[in-house]
């Protein structure tokens, strides 16, 4: 049967931000209508879940202009995954950012269509209310979300060995991740089966390496803060999306260093904030695979490049990346347990000789490192900007999949 159009979804948007509402709308309007006209969904009454025929995906076509290349999105049935089994491995504890992400794995089950035949939420840091939020989240999905309420404590290690299907792949999801491109998982999944990299991280919007990365392919615009509205100070700058000044960021003051450790990732928000709404810019603009730069190797150089200064050495952020269970038959148990990230970004792929890679048609954002996380939240509408566009994956969800019930909020969660 030929696919027919989705119904056109009510635009609402639920952001309250000053004199920025009817700006939210346009780009959350234009979202939605780029959504519409990807999405397929069969002839039929049947009911809808399993019901789409691909998958959308941008790709990037050049054109006699570098800096613009022409987004295009097609349909991937990804048929070769068809059999593969896959789950989601959520970092999971603030019920207010998995409010966002909730959207996007929903988006993705694969019964709702998607991949993810499972999603396993690993516990770390949470209180009572953020597990009674994932409660709910888990009887909407009853058959795909799994709570390991058999996880022990102790240290990293009982996260990562919670990965224990043999033959299976598995995505590590930080429970911070605010916006997943469409087939960035399964495009992620297919470039593992290859059998090339270790490790297959997304192409991580606010990364360590990544951001340099972006800055260094132009994908960064200039980019500007807004000016203080009438009546306000710089104490209560609480700004809307930033405004375009020109094609390349040429401001002094954002120079990304291609380190681990660049003081413009690790120690300022407002180099996170560019990088977010470098994103949403193009995203807006529909010109986000202009960050597509095909695939980063990480280990090109080797491994332990780079160090903090007071002995560790991390070769990249492990915010969003595939792997395999048979890829930990070797770990460091110890080593997993004592740092996590090291382990796997690092050492592991050192004793193996082996490469983790970055997949750039895999666009995901990252929404904080610890010391970012005050500032973005005082002076920016970065995270509500992102909800608003979460909120129409959640609309679409709860017509097509869940009888018109709304996945249940995590930002305003009381019990």
């Amino acid at each position: 049967a030929r696919p027919q159009a989705a119904p056109a979804l009510r635009v609402a948007v639920r952001v309250s931000v000053h004199a920025r509402a009817a700006a939210m709308a346009a780009a959350r309007l234009g979202h939605l209508l780029l959504r519409l006209a990807a999405w397929c969904v069969l002839l039929g009454g049947q009911d809808e879940r399993r019901q789409v025929s691909g998958i959308p995906v941008m790709r990037k076509v050049e054109t006699e202009d570098p800096l613009n290349p022409r987004c295009e999105i097609v349909d991937d049935p990804f048929d070769d995954l068809k059999d593969v089994k896959i789950y989601g491995l959520v970092y999971y504890g603030r019920r207010s950012y998995a409010d966002i992400l909730n959207a996007y794995l929903e988006r993705n089950l694969r019964i709702n269509g998607g991949v993810l035949d499972g999603v396993i939420f690993a516990m770390v840091k949470y209180t009572i209310e953020d597990v009674n939020y994932l409660v709910a989240l888990q009887r909407r999905n009853p058959e795909s979300y799994v709570i390991p309420w058999h996880m022990e404590g102790g240290a990293w290690d009982v996260i990562w060995r919670l990965a224990d299907e043999p033959g299976a792949y598995y995505i590590k999801i930080d429970d911070d991740v605010t916006y997943i491109a469409d087939g960035a998982i399964p495009e992620m999944i297919r470039e593992k089966k290859r059998g090339r990299f270790l490790f297959v991280s997304a192409n991580v919007v606010n990364h360590g390496i990544l951001s340099a990365v972006h800055q260094e392919i132009a994908a960064l615009p200039h980019l500007s803060k807004p000016p203080l509205p009438q009546g306000r100070d710089m104490m209560e700058q609480k700004l809307g999306p930033w405004e375009w000044k020109a094609e390349v960021m040429n401001d002094p003051r954002f120079r990304i260093e291609h380190t681990f450790y660049s003081d413009c990732v690790w120690r300022r928000w407002d180099c996170a904030a560019l990088v977010h709404e470098a994103l949403l810019w193009r995203l807006e603009n529909q010109s986000s695979c202009v960050f597509d730069f095909g695939i980063f190797d990480f280990h090109a150089h080797g491994y332990e490049t780079m160090n903090d200064g007071i002995g560790r050495s991390i070769d990249w952020n492990d915010n969003f990346f595939a792997f395999k269970h048979e890829d930990f038959d070797d770990i460091d148990w110890a080593g997993v347990a004592n740092d996590d990230e090291r382990e796997m970004s690092t050492l592991h792929p050192k004793r193996r000789q082996e490469h983790a890679v970055a997949l750039g048609r895999a666009v995901i954002a990252h929404w904080t490192f610890s010391v970012q996380e005050k500032g973005l939240l005082a002076n920016t509408t970065l995270l509500e900007r992102y909800r608003a566009r979460a909120e129409v994956i959640m609309e679409d969800n709860a017509n097509r999949f869940y009888g018109g019930k709304w996945q249940p909020r995590g930002h305003t969660w009381e019990r």
